[in-house]
């Protein structure tokens, strides 16, 4: 299955809602935010990996309704983020001497918890009906019917593959974006500039949700 594993760490590399959330996500709040929103992503991967092998994901695609709902559904909460992210009023980081990890300014982005942003990565995935259709047409192409390990078990292993190369390559992006955040953190422009797109990527992968 290593093939599957280098293609995909390709998908991964491709632009998409997924690094594009991730990567404004770690250009706002920075790199530790970053990783939170990736492990909720890769939850969702996990998510809709099971919906995947209990046939959920394929009634979902089939039904004109449902897909319809789930677009609604995400695009409302990618509506959402965008307004909290223009609402956010810039502030200077002040570094605390003792603390060399923790960041904390005054505007509502840094003072996210790590489960509220987990939630985020979740949410974000599970209401993207790209992900159920992605879902769909590159795992089951991948399982080997020849093999003596049953459909199901491949599916999860191939799943699992899916997690762990897209964790190294949206944790490449959060790092490097991450390190954006640093640069600016004494710039309250560049800050309201980062929320603002931030606020804008936000916008465009609702309208993207509809472009299927």
């Amino acid at each position: 299955m290593l093939n599957f594993f280098i293609a995909a760490l390709v998908v991964a590399l491709a632009p998409g809602p997924d690094n594009l959330f991730v990567l404004a996500q770690s250009a706002t709040h920075g790199a530790r935010a970053g990783f939170s929103v990736i492990c909720g992503l890769c939850t969702g991967i996990c998510v809709q990996t099971v919906l995947l092998i209990v046939g959920v994901s394929a009634l979902i695609a089939a039904s004109p309704i449902a897909f319809f709902v789930l677009q609604c559904c995400g695009a409302a909460y990618l509506l959402y983020l965008a307004y909290k992210s223009f609402q956010v009023r810039a502030g200077v980081v002040k570094l605390d001497a003792g603390d060399a990890g923790e960041m904390r300014v005054g505007m509502e982005g840094a003072g996210l918890s790590f489960r509220r942003l987990y939630l985020r990565g979740i949410i974000m995935n599970i209401t993207n009906p790209k992900a159920v259709l992605f879902a769909l047409s590159f795992i089951p192409p991948a399982v080997d019917m020849s093999r003596d390990m049953s459909p199901s078990l491949q599916m999860v292993v191939l799943g699992a593959e899916f997690v762990t190369a897209t964790f190294i390559v949206f944790g490449s992006i959060a790092l490097l974006a991450g390190a954006v955040k640093k640069f600016m953190l004494n710039s309250p422009k560049a800050n309201r500039n980062l929320n603002w797109f931030s606020g804008c990527v936000f916008i465009a992968l609702a309208i993207a949700l509809f472009a299927l």
